[in-house]
């Protein structure tokens, strides 16, 4: 700035600056809120040339990276500051740049919006445009829902869903995240599967087979389905199937069936379709071929018609068929058996079945007919052999053959030891009949071997029965085919009863015991019976409902039996319609064994009825007491607990020891959820940091929940989470809204009890002394988010400000983080801050957040603060502009106006504004002045009353270098450019040029003189003294004609016609004229006109009075561009003056009396002329 003063002050000009080029003619911008927008734009001028400016932004949010330049092409970066407003918000301004090439206002609109996203669409900026992103392109929607920025941008309008994506984005799957938040808010429908076949058949050989079931979903969106089978034939093709498998909505799941893991016959499997909200199964059986088809079949026709066999025969022995009855079933199926098993095996049974019947005749046939092969059969198939000597026996009746069936039954039994071999010997070997014990003995024995034929099972119960006492030991043995017999219904009642007795005796459960006994019971009804069911469950400790019916009946026959009225409250069915017995209150008033989790059972079932049982209530109530100060110290609830808990508080009232422990089980919930696949609930609170996982124990958890705006999320053992997808339900189990207040007043401090009043009292904008001590101990509670933290303090900080308490306001000051609160809530702090004196904290806060809205008497007060403090050059620059936007706001006082009378740089209007408001309080405005005149000068801005900044300046400004150069400006464009000046001016340039020599400044005064037509005799010798040098310096200019009617000008000036033409000096220019008479127009001539001076071109010519010019001028820039003025003619106007005596005068009389035909004036002039001309020649002689 000083260097161009400087040339101005030298008197050099430049005749047209270059226009400023802007590479944006209007900066419109949108800003989303709580972000830093950053950008740039080009200055340039119009000749490509260097040039230095200066930059000014008229608003505190549109931040100038530089606040000069100087290049030929200048980048200005520029930042809007938007981290601290407010969406809608539409902020107006201009960037003023002062350059050497003017000055010129960049004017831009900033636009605050909600945040948005960028992305292929467009830009997200709710959750409409979300959804329509995660339609057309899932992979990105769930890049921007991973992203830091998601929850302030796309929740901005709907904050209530910023606590559900911080619980969701924590899922394992980002994509189950995103499908889950997408139902949640409802724009969107849960994806929901149908399997195309459920039940599929097939016949299969030895070879795989390869099939498919199509699944369907009808929605948009994602899911995951884990694909399982519960058998080895069934090979999958994946295991897990993703939504973006499916082709539209469809997707073919292959599999193959392998019969190499399948047996003969048919074989069952399942396919599990699986999803955290549904399983779908696909039934598949398969009918295996392996082999020969006949064998196949037969192998199939052997089991059955055997099993008929067996069973017909344990029916025969059990009574349960007659002997027709078991002839007539068991014959047909025996000649069956005879063509697909054993034909001899069968043949054998066949003709035991024809002894039995007393068919012996034919009976006798069959086994003639068999001698043959008996005979064979004694060397290679011993059991069919002995079988044969056992028929035989059976039809003869003979010792002899009795004794040799016996013999060779015994040698063979003990060689190979076969059940079947024993089962002969019990009909053939009379010991048996007479020694049960030893019978017994030897099923045993064949038992441990590892035979489990029911046969076997039915001798020994038969033995068992008619001997009793051989029941000596419950070993697997005896409970094995005790099992059978109950199963069979043939347990005899002594044979019972010595059961009972044995199982009563056992010091373990055991299941088949137990099984026994409920058999034994439906079918003898017996007391002991009874007791040795509820003994076996008490020592096994089977407390599931399936049992209650036992120890209810146990109770109802009042068996003494320990921990009897424990079990059956241990099995009883809490969750329906209950009415315990009698003897069942008696029984706990004295003996209370029970777990917690019963008695409280058991108490609250005393308190719903004390209505009907006073006595019973009465007589319980201190044990209720208690138990419920006890379990409450141990922070134990549930619905039971609950209502115990509420009858004591109702009772007693409520107390301090109380209200100590009752916070931390009054905001319990408990949460079902029936879904296998969910471990685990998560509890998120806005005001807290941290998430709360409880883990699921048989589908039930219990959570605290304190504040509305709680989120509770369920977790599946793979870690994904779920908000409203998976049904669970929600049971409050105590009226906190009742008993927090409560709780407070005797003395709880707990944080969920702190943040539960706390909510309550903003809801209701509460400020009474309880509120506010609320408020004070809940920032002593840890985990608080710096949100929630940052508004308790200011509540607490506006509550004691408007109280008049101003140390507690000066404690939490130093404890706020200005970053979490709403800017409104921070320009009261600010103005508190202000109030309170506590400055060094409100600069740095102003200085950040900025100080739009604060009220102007506050930042005056902190302004005048500020002021008296010493500042580096970076704080000056961040006052300045504090100090203006206040006088802007036209609050300002004469101290913030002198401040910024000797500080302030800005626009050149807003200078001026400063200027006049300065004068307005007298104040010595010289550096104001001297600032504002070197910026006009500097971008040669045109200011309508500039000069009147420079007159007062001038009567005290000591910078004669910016005096000399504004002056010299202003004469220079009031001499090229004709631009209007004050008269006190061209005084001051008079004044100036007696002490300093100004070429333009004696022009501007010599031009000013030129319009006048009357002038003082000091003026008529200072316009021809200087008149006169200028003319001796070759400088003439046309307006010099204008003082011949005053001055006597050199004929050479008088005599002549001139043509001005004014441009850029450095610019060609050329006059292209014609001379024209009565003979016609002579030849055009084309000549440079002559720059007389800073771009005054002249060209001078000698008219007579019947001649005239034609003419026009063209100009040639340094490129070489040709710009032609209009043609103009010119000729000697009849107006012209002759009354000097002049040759040219006397020369244009003789023309114009000739042309009048006027001979005898004609010869005058002609005389007169000669006359004059041999008295010049005779008075001045060559030197």
């Amino acid at each position: 700035m000083k260097e161009k003063v400087e040339r101005l002050a030298k008197c050099v000009f430049e005749y047209e600056k270059p226009d400023i080029l802007l590479s944006e003619e209007e900066i419109v911008i949108s800003v989303d809120a709580g972000r830093t927008y950053s950008g740039n734009f080009t200055i340039k001028n119009t000749r490509n040339t260097s040039f230095k400016g200066i930059l000014y932004s008229s608003h505190p949010l549109f931040y100038l990276k530089q606040d000069s330049f100087i290049g030929a092409e200048n980048q200005i970066t520029y930042e809007v500051l938007g981290d601290y407003e407010k969406p809608g918000e539409i902020i107006k301004g201009h960037i003023c740049i002062v350059s050497e090439c003017g000055e010129l206002q960049l004017p831009f609109t900033i636009t605050i919006e909600a945040p948005y996203l960028n992305s292929s669409l467009g830009k997200v900026k709710d959750l409409y445009n979300f959804t329509n992103l995660a339609k057309s392109d899932w992979a990105e929607a769930i890049k921007l829902l991973k992203t830091r920025e998601f929850s302030q941008v796309v929740t901005y309008h709907d904050a209530k869903y910023q606590l559900l994506h911080q619980g969701l984005i924590r899922s394992r799957s980002a994509s189950q995240a995103l499908e889950e938040f997408l139902v949640t808010i409802r724009k969107k429908l849960h994806v929901n599967f149908i399997v195309d076949k459920n039940v599929l058949n097939y016949n299969i050989g030895s070879d795989n087979i390869m099939d498919k079931v199509t699944l369907m979903k009808d929605n948009w969106g994602y899911a995951e389905i884990r694909v399982t089978t519960d058998v080895p034939f069934i090979t999958l093709d994946h295991k897990i199937i993703w939504s973006d498998y499916f082709v539209g909505n469809t997707y073919p799941l292959e599999f193959v069936l392998n019969p190499a893991y399948m047996r003969p016959g048919i074989n069952y499997g399942r396919i599990y379709l699986t999803t955290v909200h549904d399983t779908m199964i696909v039934e598949i059986t398969c009918k295996c071929k392996k082999g020969k088809k006949e064998k196949s079949e037969d192998y199939k026709k052997y089991r059955e018609y055997a099993y008929l066999v067996i069973d017909n025969y344990l029916n025969f022995r059990l009574n349960k068929l007659s002997l027709e009855e078991y002839v007539t079933q068991t014959a047909p199926v025996l000649q069956d058996l005879m063509t697909v098993g054993d034909k001899d095996f069968y043949h054998l049974i066949y003709v035991h079945l024809l002894i039995v019947s007393g068919k012996e005749t034919e009976a006798g046939n069959q086994l003639e007919d068999l001698q043959a092969k008996a005979d064979v059969w004694k060397f290679t198939a011993s059991i069919k052999y002995c079988g044969y000597l056992y028929l035989k026996a059976m039809h003869t009746k003979e010792d002899s053959a009795i004794e040799e069936a016996l013999q060779a039954t015994r040698e063979s039994y003990e060689q190979t030891s076969d059940w079947r071999l024993l089962w002969l010997l019990f009909y053939i070997d009379k010991r048996y009949d007479h020694n049960k014990a030893l019978k017994l003995a030897e099923i045993k024995q064949q038992f441990e071997r590892g035979c489990k034929s029911p046969i076997l099972y039915y001798e020994a119960i038969t033995a068992i029965s008619e001997e009793p006492v051989l029941l000596h030991e419950l070993s697997a043995f005896e409970i094995q085919i005790l099992n059978w017999g109950t199963k069979n219904n043939c347990i005899t009642e002594e044979t019972a009863i010595l059961f009972t007795y044995m199982a009563g005796r056992r010091k373990k459960y055991h299941d088949l015991i137990y099984n026994c006994l409920i058999r034994l019971y439906k079918d003898y009804q017996m007391k002991d019976l009874l007791s040795a069911i509820c003994s076996l469950l008490i020592k096994g400790h089977k407390r599931n409902i399936r049992y209650f019916k036992w120890f209810r009946l146990g109770v109802e026959e009042q068996l003494r039996i320990t921990e009897l009225y424990e079990y059956y409250m241990y099995t009883l069915d809490e969750t329906g319609e209950v009415e315990l017995p009698q003897p069942i209150l008696l029984y706990f008033i004295y003996n209370s064994n029970l777990s917690d989790r019963k008695k409280a059972f058991l108490y609250a079932y005393i308190i719903k009825n004390k209505e009907k049982l006073p006595a019973i209530y009465h007589n319980y109530y201190m044990r209720m007491e208690q138990f419920a100060y006890r379990l409450l110290k141990e922070h134990v609830i549930n619905p039971n607990l609950a209502l115990l808990y509420e009858e004591i508080i109702t009772r007693q009232g409520m107390t301090a020891e109380v209200a100590l422990e009752l916070p931390y089980v009054l905001f319990r919930y408990e949460i079902g959820c029936n879904n296998p696949l969910i471990k685990g609930v998560c509890v998120v609170h806005k005001e807290i940091e941290e998430e709360v996982y409880i883990p699921l124990i048989n589908g039930c958890a219990q959570v605290d929940i304190y504040t509305g705006s709680a989120e509770i999320l369920l977790i599946d053992t793979m870690d994904n989470r779920y908000s409203t997808t998976v049904d669970y339900t929600l049971n409050k189990l105590m009226p906190w809204d009742y008993y927090s207040e409560s709780c407070f007043v005797h003395g709880a401090v707990h944080p969920m009890l702190l943040l539960n009043l706390s909510e309550r009292a903003g809801v209701y904008q509460k400020f009474d002394d309880q509120s506010v001590e609320i408020r004070k101990l809940l920032l002593q509670v840890k985990g608080l988010t710096g949100a929630y933290y940052s508004k308790i303090l200011f509540d607490l900080i506006a509550y004691y400000y408007d109280n008049f308490q101003g140390e507690q306001v000066e404690t939490y000051l130093q404890k706020i983080d200005l970053k979490e609160l709403k800017k409104d809530d921070r320009n009261k702090l600010l103005e508190i801050l202000i109030i309170r004196d506590n400055y060094e904290t409100a600069k740095k806060a102003a200085w950040e957040f900025g100080y739009d809205g604060v009220a102007s008497k506050r930042l005056i007060k902190l302004c005048s603060y500020l002021l008296q403090e010493t500042q580096d050059e970076e704080e000056e620059k961040r006052l300045a502009k504090l100090a203006f936007y206040i006088f802007k706001e036209g609050k300002y006082n004469e101290e913030i106006l002198l401040y910024l009378v000797e500080h302030y740089n800005g626009t050149t209007e807003d200078m001026y504004s400063l200027w006049e408001a300065a004068n307005g309080f007298e104040l010595d405005t010289a550096l104001l002045e001297e600032r504002l005149l070197g910026q006009i000068l500097f971008a040669e801005s045109y200011l309508e009353k500039g000069i009147d900044v420079f007159l007062r300046y001038y009567r005290r400004g000591t910078n004669h270098k910016l005096i000399r150069g504004f002056l010299s400006y202003y004469a220079y464009k009031y001499v090229i450019m004709d631009r209007a000046l004050k008269l006190e001016l061209f005084e001051i340039m008079k004044k100036e040029l007696v002490y300093e020599d100004n070429d333009v400044c004696m022009l501007a005064l010599l031009k000013k003189f030129s319009t006048q037509e009357q002038f003082t005799n000091n003026d008529m010798e200072f316009i021809d003294y200087n008149l006169h040098q200028f003319v001796e310096k070759g400088i003439v200019l046309p307006f010099f004609k204008r003082f011949q009617d005053v001055l006597s000008l050199s004929p050479g000036i008088n005599d002549r016609f001139y043509i001005e033409y004014i441009s850029n000096p450095a610019n060609k220019v050329t006059i292209h004229y014609s001379l024209q008479d009565k003979k016609g127009t002579g030849e055009c001539i084309a000549e440079e006109m002559m720059n007389v001076y800073l771009g005054i071109h002249v060209k001078e010519f000698i008219l007579f009075c019947d001649e005239s010019i034609q003419y026009y001028i063209s100009e040639e820039d340094s490129e070489g561009q040709i710009v032609n003025t209009e043609s103009v003619t010119v000729r000697l106007g009849q107006d012209m003056k002759l009354e000097e005596d002049t040759r040219y005068n006397q020369l244009n009389f003789m023309l114009t009396a000739l042309e009048m035909q006027d001979d005898k004036t004609l010869s005058e002039c002609i005389n007169n002329y000669y006359m004059q001309q041999s008295v010049i020649k005779d008075l001045f002689k060559p030197l």
